[in-house]
């Protein structure tokens, strides 16, 4: 068996509003926690929550983050290694809570004497959030299908390339003692936007188009194609348009006589995994000995099937050390009914019944129709610990042991005000499952601050009664 992997992921103010003490100690008495993956940069959109999504039982007083101003940046950058872009992080500790604060360097020995390891996490922002927290940011926006700015960052522009190499060297010339690195990217291409979201494709700035060229594609037919399939799309949505060949045919015309849609799609896609790359590069070429992890999106691998058709595990496997996907048993069922199923009912699917769109789903994802939550369950019961059996066993099988898989076991998110607890028994299941999968280690996901002890002592009680 491969070395022993139990991660947690942590968000810095844990580590401030509990006390670095107090929160490893339930992480490793509790939860039998070796690794933490701490956020260095906060900027992706889970912050800001309600006290209702916080845990109310880690024994601190519970401070609702929607009424607080916390720095997004929780290291120290250095201005020499960020020559080759005009990006900047930027924090204020006038304004920001715990701005003046470096949680790598807070938390070297607190670590370092329980004999655990420390990994940091960027999750890659991309839409406009990060204004706030990067300067020139706007520089980097993407283009539009109708040649405006749009709110989403371009993984073909330079700058935006060379300010997340920058910061990926700073961090590990900086922090020796930093042991790796989990990094993601939680975005779609094109296709999927305008198709489960409808949302309006883009990137067409100067660097895609140039990178289209470059492949043999007509950018001018890609963003004429991607239009017309956009505006069908917001058709449908608002239904003003009634096709008479039927929605999904008509859909599928459209790719028909514009396969640049499919080529422009899959060179972003492309584009995506050069940045991760490159990442894992600079990191290696630092420091062989870190590791370098990839964190896959809850729509990567489970319910987007066109990201899931572009994700090529055992070609990932080539540039990281480790492959962490999420696998949130409870919160998988509503986000497969609001974010996949009532999406494209409203649109290109709208001939099939949401029963069947579900029966669909369960066949074409491998998942056992017979056991997983029906329609009218989605909203308040969660997926099983079989779903997380066969989400890893795909991703092992893929990888086929070139780097071990640590699925993301994901209790306590907060679906609404309402949402149905995460249950015990449940998360119990859902380790010892992952690990008859397959499983090389787990992560658990998807913030400390939001994990009821409970449910951390359900992983220690799996792991000890797996002898791990």
């Amino acid at each position: 068996m491969s070395e022993r992997f139990v991660g947690i992921q942590l968000g810095p103010q844990s580590v401030y509003d509990e006390g670095a003490d107090h929160c490893l100690d339930i992480m490793q008495e509790h939860g039998g926690v070796d690794t933490v993956i701490v956020s260095t940069h906060w900027y992706y959109g889970a912050h800001g929550r309600s006290a209702a999504a916080l845990s109310q039982d880690h024994g601190v007083p519970l401070r609702d983050e929607r009424n607080r101003n916390i720095t997004k940046v929780w290291i120290h950058h250095h201005e020499q290694y960020f020559g080759g872009t005009f990006l900047r992080h930027k924090r204020d500790p006038l304004t920001e809570e715990y701005a003046d604060r470096d949680v790598l360097a807070d938390l070297q020995e607190p670590i370092r004497k329980r004999g655990m390891k420390l990994m940091a996490r960027i999750l890659e922002p991309h839409q406009r959030r990060p204004v706030d927290y990067i300067d020139n940011w706007t520089k980097v926006m993407s283009i539009d299908v109708y040649g405006r700015p749009y709110a989403n960052t371009c993984f073909n522009n330079p700058d935006l390339n060379n300010f997340w190499i920058s910061t990926v060297e700073d961090m590990f010339k900086s922090y020796p003692f930093l042991e790796g690195l989990q990094y993601g990217s939680e975005r779609s291409g094109p296709l999927s936007r305008v198709l489960l979201h409808a949302e309006v494709p883009s990137c067409f700035c100067e660097h895609c188009n140039a990178r289209a060229r470059r492949k043999g594609i007509d950018p001018d037919r890609a963003r004429e194609g991607y239009r017309q399939l956009y505006e069908y799309i917001i058709g449908l949505k608002n239904k003003t348009v009634n096709p008479i060949d039927g929605a999904f045919v008509t859909m599928m015309r459209f790719l028909l006589k514009y396969p640049e849609i499919l080529a422009w799609e899959y060179e972003m896609h492309k584009a995506k995994e050069e940045q991760t790359q490159r990442l894992y590069g600079t990191v290696k070429a630092i420091n062989p000995n870190a590791r370098f992890g990839i964190h896959i999106d809850h729509q990567q691998s489970t319910y987007d099937l066109f990201q899931l058709a572009e994700l090529e595990y055992g070609e990932m496997a080539n540039y990281c050390d480790f492959i962490k996907p999420i696998a949130y048993h409870d919160i998988a069922a509503p986000r497969v009914r609001r974010w996949l199923l009532d999406s494209v009912h409203g649109t290109f699917m709208r001939e099939l019944s949401l029963e069947n769109l579900l029966a669909g789903f369960y066949d074409i994802m491998g998942l056992d129709k017979h056991v997983e939550p029906k329609l009218d369950e989605l909203d308040r019961t969660g997926f099983t610990e079989d779903y997380v059996y066969r989400l890893t066993k795909r991703l092992v099988t893929n990888v086929n042991g070139k780097v071990p898989v640590y699925p993301g076991i994901g209790f306590d998110i907060l679906w609404r005000e309402d949402n149905f607890p995460a249950l015990p028994e449940t998360v119990y299941k859902s380790v010892l499952k992952a690990y008859e999968a397959g499983a090389a280690g787990i992560v658990l996901s998807r913030d400390y601050s939001e994990m009821r002890i409970a449910n951390i002592k359900a992983v220690g009680r799996a792991l000890k009664d797996l002898n791990i």
